[in-house]
């Protein structure tokens, strides 16, 4: 008895400790949708980080130049020597901003806090470009790996009846054989795209900052068949939204207008500097002399020191316009791109979702029964096998393409699109 009683508790021990582990074998990927993911990574991507504390640098870097000057006390006590020979004195100064030197260094980096902002935003706006593609990538892989698994199985089936029919003596053994080689074939494909949807899980994780290894599956929202072309309208209201909101032309004029500033500022320094001082002649004794004073302090001349720093700065301003304007430029047939390869992938998905894939499964179907019944050939079904094979992966290309050329306009763009022209409405799996 006793010893039936320790097995009995090894067996049960050794189920406790198996079962989390088959269940988290045979447990399902959770499920996210790419709000999520995006979300996700700008909590846990180091680079927005930095962008942060650089614009936050920026901002109290401006601040200080804002700020009122800090006023100074000078104590110079007579340490040795006699009255006459020492000048002891206390003074307390005051810089007076009264040529506006100060406030010209303060719209400087004010300009370079506001560049900064347009790059903390465009280093946010690159991570939901990058997160988004990488999801897309994904998505594809998965619904790859999906339709070899269908593959696998049509392959099976082709097999189990090519080999009855050789059994039954209808159809040489060699059929059997071909058969058994497209399964083999198919199941290499199902491994291979199972490999790339585990690459790009990884890739995904590592944005979103989790173990590369994490299981998720992506949710994204598929095109939807209603999809029209963009007007003249849309078009000229798209390249508007971009000249206004792309964050690296935002940055790009920030820079000119610091550019701006800071010749304004080097043209400035010939101007005097001004302070108050209350002065008092000693440290002790109530017959010290006291004074309150202006004191200005100006260049007499300028051997080319202040001259030549203005022409380089009026140079680098004259170079940062030519790049604003090559920039707008950029932007302009970067929009312009993103839409017509919009508008054709909108197409492409159409013609396969009303025309090509229901023929071509249809095709596929009557193939197949034919050859159960004897009325078409191995050649056929094989033929029709790959055929919808290759239709399966081309749609998955058009949607997958669509995905990926919304994002990219929204790249262009540098906002998110507006949702009354998104072709992705609602959110689906791939069916």
């Amino acid at each position: 008895m006793s010893r039936l009683f320790l097995i009995c508790s090894v067996l049960w021990a050794s189920l406790f400790l198996i079962a989390p582990v088959l269940a988290q074998d045979i447990s399902p990927a959770p499920e996210v949708t790419l709000d999520q993911l995006v979300q996700q990574a700008i909590k846990h991507y180091p680079q927005l980080t930095i962008a942060r504390q650089n614009e936050e640098a920026a901002r109290e870097r401006f601040k200080s130049w804002r700020a009122f000057p800090n006023p100074t006390l000078e104590l110079v006590p007579r340490l040795s020597g006699n009255r006459e020979a020492a000048d002891a004195e206390i003074l307390l100064s005051q810089p007076i901003d009264l040529f506006g030197k100060r406030r010209a260094t303060a719209n400087v980096k004010e300009a370079e806090w506001r560049a900064a902002i347009a790059k903390s935003t465009f280093a946010k706006r690159s991570l939901v470009v990058k997160i988004k593609q990488a999801a897309i990538n994904l998505y594809a892989a998965q619904e790859a790996e999906s339709l070899s698994n269908d593959q696998v199985e049509i392959a099976q089936k082709f097999h189990h009846a090519a080999q009855r029919r050789a059994e039954l003596g209808d159809v040489p053994q060699v059929q059997a054989q071909r058969a058994e080689l497209e399964l083999l074939r198919a199941q290499n494909a199902l491994a291979n795209d199972k490999a790339e949807r585990l690459a790009q899980l990884a890739i995904v994780n590592q944005l979103v900052g989790q173990a590369p290894a994490t299981p998720l599956r992506v949710i994204l929202p598929e095109p939807q068949s209603n999809a029209t072309d963009l007007s003249s309208e849309e078009r000229r209201q798209f390249l508007t939204t971009a000249l206004q909101s792309r964050p690296d032309l935002l940055a790009a004029q920030a820079e000119l207008q610091a550019r701006k500033a800071q010749v304004n500022a080097i043209r400035k320094e010939r101007f005097p500097d001004v302070q108050l001082q209350a002065r008092r002649g000693a440290f002790f004794g109530d017959e010290s002399s006291y004074a309150l004073r202006a004191v200005v302090t100006m260049p007499i001349f300028d051997f080319g020191s202040i001259k030549h720093e203005r022409r380089a700065a009026q140079a680098e301003s004259r170079a940062q316009q030519a790049t604003v304007d090559l920039l707008r430029k950029q932007v302009s047939t970067q929009v312009e791109q993103a839409m017509l390869r919009l508008q054709q992938q909108w197409q492409n998905v159409e013609r396969y979702r009303s025309g090509i894939v229901p023929q071509t499964l249809d095709l596929l179907r009557k193939t197949q029964i034919g050859y159960e019944q004897g009325a078409s050939s191995y050649l056929e079904v094989l033929e029709a096998q790959r055929t919808f094979r290759q239709v399966q992966n081309e749609y998955l290309q058009a949607l997958t393409g669509t995905l990926t050329s919304e994002t990219a306009l929204e790249s262009a763009m540098g906002t998110a699109l507006p949702a009354e022209i998104l072709s992705s409405k609602t959110e689906a799996h791939h069916k």
